[in-house]
């Protein structure tokens, strides 16, 4: 059966582009979105934020339906005139991608592209479900592509690397492309509003100024500080290879290419001077760089100059251990750096050493740790990443976590994830050779990462978190007599009850919707919160109308 594809009569090309990330930031989206432009193709911008697939809701199954027809039918109606429609996604929002492609195929026999981390490392899976994939940085890729479909060549596009597509029914895999090495070709991402659209109380509506600074002081870590801020990247890739990580699947693709790309200072600094022209309710920066602090320290220091001269706004940043020096620390402290994001992931050499971080040890991640603590009356706590909950994990594996816990310098929050064995990773593909990996559905595509096992150590880290937890408490808690008792079958009835009681208190205290709510200042709407409690998904659950906000 012939496709849309072939369907379609091409002209002048318009093209739609859809995120279903509940943060509206969408770096790369936005910035293919410029590219587009630069180069004298229409965009339309769509923000369809599916809060399921971000794990905002206390769902037990993940509908495949994530949003309403209402819904369906705005983002419909606003791209009705397009020519191509790209949609990016990660693992968790495969169905709502597979729904807004089934209902653009079905009404406007339109062809779709999907981009982004899950087509990536699953485009045999993706591509029956789109006419293209594309693998890897999409901006040259969907370029040509633009080009090629304008030109009436949509049977010709073998030179066009990294892309997947069909002919007929034949499905062709076309090469890998290279890497752009200088990111600073690339304009600044599409912030400019103009036709860009986003779901809001399960309505397609044309993004304002007002709009947007509600949900930009929603995003994730803006929600954290009260602020309203801006998410970029001065760079691409990471020096490290962790096989949980999606970096390692990427290293792999370009092997014996320079992964690791920054941009120049000028240019960062140039998009975020635009960007606050703009938009001057922003108020804060959030750069997500896998590892900011790889830059080089004349670089590094000479973006700390420049940022404090130019911005001056407070930042947050992404750091890992053995990168993060006092030098170059202090210098983004003094430019205004707020708080810092840093892995431990583990303490256990054997678990690090599964993990590709043997490098970043115990000794490392606590030097760095110091560091960070010196500066602790001029910044936030810092927010240290934890991974539990893996099958390999002995008792004393977790155990030796909670030891570095109790060791890391105060003040600090952590950030717990419970394992995900994400396709691409590396370790993916270690826990499926070991037959870890049964129901991909259920145990990855649909699983969010505080879904967590409950038992003495875990309940241990939650009650770590907060960085308050007595740390001679804690260690007398981890004591190898202490804990024999505490995980014995004598005290299991009294384990079941403990548990019980927790996870009641962490639903009522730590609901997500609560959090969003209160950032848009929608608390008072119980009945989404209650909603939320019920596991409502997709546009059904979205924040008040903008009328009634206030």
């Amino acid at each position: 059966m012939v496709g849309p594809l072939f369907d379609h009569v091409w002209g002048e090309m318009k093209v739609a582009l859809i995120s279903p990330y509940p943060d509206i930031t969408n770096y790369g989206l936005r910035t293919l979105s410029a590219v587009l432009r630069a180069a004298g193709h229409e965009t339309v911008v769509i923000c369809m934020p599916d809060f399921a697939g971000d794990g905002e809701s206390a769902h037990t199954k993940m509908s495949e339906e994530r949003y309403s027809a209402v819904a369906i039918d705005g983002m419909l109606s606003v791209i009705a005139d397009v020519d191509l429609v790209g949609i990016t996604l990660m693992t968790h929002y495969f169905d709502s991608a597979k729904q807004l492609t089934r209902a653009i195929h079905t009404t406007l026999g339109v062809p779709v592209i999907w981009g982004g981390f899950h087509p990536s490392v699953r485009p045999d899976e993706c591509i029956h479900h789109c006419d293209f994939v594309a693998v890897g940085d999409a901006e040259d890729l969907i370029l040509r592509l633009v080009d090629k479909l304008e030109a009436g060549e949509s049977d010709a596009l073998h030179d066009i690397k990294s892309l997947i597509w069909k002919r007929g029914q034949e499905v062709i895999r076309n090469p890998v492309g290279s890497l752009e090495q200088d990111l600073d070709a690339y304009p600044i991402p599409d912030f400019s509003n103009d036709d860009h659209h986003v779901l809001f109380e399960g309505e397609l509506l044309p993004v304002t100024r007002d709009l947007l600074r509600r949900y930009l002081h929603n995003g994730t870590v803006s929600r954290m500080f009260g602020r309203t801020g801006y998410q970029t990247m001065t760079g691409r890739g990471c020096p490290h290879a962790c096989t949980y990580c999606g970096n390692s699947f990427y290293r792999d693709l370009y092997k014996r290419q320079r992964y690791v790309r920054y941009r120049s200072v000028e240019h960062v600094i140039t998009e975020l001077e635009t960007v606050k022209r703009d938009n001057p309710f922003i108020d804060f920066i959030w750069f997500s760089d896998d590892s900011f602090f790889g830059r080089p320290l004349p670089d590094l220091l000479d973006f700390a100059r420049e940022y404090k001269e130019r911005i001056g706004d407070p930042f947050y940043v992404l750091g890992s251990p053995g990168t993060i020096t006092e030098e170059k620390y202090e210098a983004l402290v003094d430019a205004g750096l707020l708080c810092i994001q840093m892995g431990i992931e583990h303490g256990s050499p054997r678990l690090q050493k599964m993990f590709k971080r043997s490098t970043m040890g115990n000794d490392k991640i606590l030097k760095s740790a110091e560091v960070i603590a010196k500066f602790a009356d001029r910044t936030a706590p810092p927010q240290y990443d934890v991974i539990y909950d893996l099958a390999y994990e002995t008792i004393d594996d977790k155990l030796a976590t909670l030891r570095l816990i109790s060791d890391l310098p105060k003040p600090y929050r952590l950030q717990v994830f419970s394992v995900i064995y994400y396709p691409g990773t590396s370790l993916h593909t270690i826990a499926a050779r070991d037959g870890l990996v049964n129901d991909e559905k259920a145990e990855i595509y649909d699983r969010m990462f505080f879904e967590r096992h409950d038992s003495y150590t875990n309940t241990l880290l939650f009650l770590a978190r907060s960085g308050r937890f007595p740390h001679p408490l804690l260690k007398a808690l981890i004591d190898e007599r202490v804990v024999k008792v505490a995980t014995s079958d004598y005290l299991a009835p009294a384990g079941e009850l403990a548990k019980r009681t927790f996870n009641v208190l962490r639903k009522v205290m730590r609901n997500p919707a609560v959090e969003r709510a209160r950032a848009l200042g929608t608390l008072d709407k119980l009945g989404l919160f209650e909603a939320r409690l019920e596991g409502m998904t997709g546009a059904d659950a979205g924040a008040a109308a903008p009328s009634a906000a206030k």
